[in-house]
């Protein structure tokens, strides 16, 4: 992969992604909803890759999908609830093993300092949000655009085609934080190369 460009990286990263078809079939179902600046980000994005890579099923260790979006004119939580409640009822109506997560990245420094009591600058979108996540494999996100998937990967693809464990490191950030995601992927995949904090 890493004698390829990004172009081609991509293209073999769409297609791959495409052959996750329930994933897909929820993709579909959130672009519908018209989320302003929404992903699918993170773990189903880049575990599918590793899956198809490990030649497993393509939702084998995926947890849950992480769905973020970016509207600083409604920081009300409800409205992620909201959300939440119709893409969880969608899933369970088509019967897929997904727990849904909904973000508005607009009220997360909101979230970070009622919960973990950490100050963070607010985000200013749902991109600037992913370049702050924990690991370059983690700042994945995917969307549509009129019918088309797009890839947001600010770090490029050949650490999550290469399945390495890089920390991106920044202030809200830390080796605690990355460790401990670390261990949770290790112990759901196999042959990580990890890159220590």
């Amino acid at each position: 992969m890493q004698h390829k460009t990004l172009n081609e990286q991509i293209e073999i990263f769409i297609s791959i992604i495409s052959e996750n078809k329930d994933l897909m079939d929820v993709l579909d179902y959130i672009s519908n909803l018209n989320l302003p600046n929404f992903y699918i980000a993170a773990g189903s994005i880049f575990q599918t890759i590793w899956n198809k890579i490990d030649q497993k099923d393509l939702n084998y260790g995926i947890k849950d999908i992480d769905v973020i979006y970016y509207n600083s004119k409604d920081l009300n939580v409800d409205t992620d609830l909201k959300y939440y409640e119709l893409i969880s009822n969608y899933c369970t109506k088509k019967n897929y093993d997904y727990e849904i997560d909904v973000s508005n990245e607009a009220r997360m420094h909101i979230w970070k300092k009622e919960k973990f009591g950490i100050d963070i600058k607010p985000y200013v979108s749902s991109e600037d949000a992913i370049d702050k996540w924990i690991a370059t494999v983690h700042a994945i996100g995917i969307t549509k655009i009129n019918g088309e998937i797009k890839i947001y990967a600010p770090y490029g693809l050949n650490d999550i085609f290469n399945k390495t464990i890089r920390p991106i490191k920044h202030m809200d950030n830390s080796k605690e934080i990355y460790d401990k995601k670390v261990k949770s992927w290790c112990e759901r995949f196999d042959n990580l190369k990890v890159i220590e904090w």
